[in-house]
């Protein structure tokens, strides 16, 4: 991730090419020649180079005509201060475009677009709605200005206008109807149903976000989760077994729930066969059998503990810790009652080291997140398999 002494630097090697070519083209002009809007050019350059933003904003934004090279110059100083975090330098910068009387249509549209830019930045939700809304009609930024209507209704969890958005949106450019971003919209408005016991409107949307999506893993998640909660164990078990075979990464977090699912279905030996299959088709989703047994006390099926013992053995570090050897001379009864004990120890460490990571960005965090905070892809974000002492990134 770029550092902001990087943009800073890269802003001043912009700033010190468009320098070198003022230089060479108006070099041999005296003042008058030049004329006032050339000379604070120049001057706003030169503070710039001198790391001297307030007295360069004051030249840039003097009263006057600006050429091209002139207007690319506070759209690159405007970008420069935004991504420096001072984002009322870019929001002066901005509005001095737009106050402009003899701007171009399409450079003042462009203006807006990047005002409405540094007051998300700022969090002045309303003023960058208001902007643009106002360009939602604009031939070269309507497009764009339809993306950040789109954030801007995210980040409020306004899902309904959030769809009328991406409807819109999809009516102009085909390929956002594949985002599939319309389907996450909907689970979040059945959660939010599921979260005040309005289990049918939950399930209404769920219906709706199969219709705009073929069955996704988090449909499938939130559809098991309404059936659990109406008493259909039978149609929980089949969403979980469901997700457990599409995504493997979310292993760790399915397999409770889908077990949790059996045993108030009274289908425990169904949790076993299921185990038996998943471990026959990938052996390698044997670690995340031993996570989730390790996290949750109700999974006490044999295949399970085996997978857990597996792993304590595969772990040089593990076996120290617990004195695997002794452990495997152990008789049963006693055998079994030790392992609850490193399962109880180890189960400490598997919390203190549960975490998620965005596979885009790497962003991480505590819990699992449909939407990433860090970089706002949807359907990213997966467990991270591994112990607190463990630095690995599994």
């Amino acid at each position: 991730m770029p550092t902001e002494a990087a943009f800073f630097f890269a802003g001043l090697l912009f700033v010190a090419a468009a320098l070198g070519y003022v230089f060479a083209r108006l070099g041999q002009l005296d003042d008058e020649e030049l004329g006032r809007s050339g000379l604070d050019y120049v001057r706003g350059l030169r503070f710039l180079l001198r790391e001297q933003p307030d007295r360069a904003l004051e030249a840039f934004t003097t009263p006057g005509e600006l050429d091209e090279d002139s207007i690319e110059t506070h759209f690159a100083l405007g970008q420069m201060f935004r991504k420096r975090g001072e984002v009322e330098r870019a929001i002066r910068v901005h509005r001095d475009l737009i106050d402009r009387p003899n701007l171009r249509r399409e450079r003042r549209e462009q203006a807006q677009f990047a005002l409405a830019e540094d007051y998300l930045s700022a969090g002045l939700f309303d003023r960058a709605e208001a902007l643009l809304a106002e360009l939602r009609s604009s031939p070269r930024q309507g497009t764009e200005a339809l993306r950040r209507l789109i954030r801007l209704a995210e980040l409020t969890h306004e899902w309904e206008r959030a769809i009328e958005l991406h409807r819109e949106l999809e009516a102009v450019d085909r390929t956002a109807a594949r985002s599939g971003r319309v389907a996450q919209y909907l689970c979040e408005l059945a959660e939010q149903a599921r979260a005040t016991r309005d289990l049918p409107q939950a399930l209404a949307w769920l219906d709706r976000a199969g219709q705009a999506r073929q069955d996704t893993v988090r449909l499938s998640l939130v559809r098991a989760a309404v059936a659990a909660d109406a008493g259909d164990h039978e149609q929980a078990i089949l969403c979980y077994q469901r997700v457990a075979e599409r995504e493997p990464s979310l292993l760790v977090d399915v397999l409770p729930r889908l077990s949790a699912a059996c045993r108030a279905g009274g289908r425990e030996a169904g949790f076993s066969q299921f185990l038996a299959e998943l471990l026959a088709k990938d052996p390698r989703a044997a670690r995340a059998v031993a996570f989730a047994t390790m996290l949750d006390p109700g999974i006490n099926d044999p295949r399970a503990m085996a997978c857990l013992w597996d792993f304590i053995r595969a772990d040089a570090t593990l076996q120290a810790l617990v004195d695997g050897e002794r452990l495997a001379s152990t008789p049963e009864p006693q055998r079994a009652e030790a392992m609850e004990r490193v399962r109880q120890a180890l189960r400490h460490m598997a919390t203190a080291g549960r975490s998620y990571r965005c596979l885009e960005c790497g962003y991480t965090s505590a819990s699992l997140q449909w939407q990433c905070p860090g970089c706002a892809a949807w359907d990213v974000v997966r467990p991270r398999v591994r112990l607190a002492f463990d630095s690995g990134d599994r």
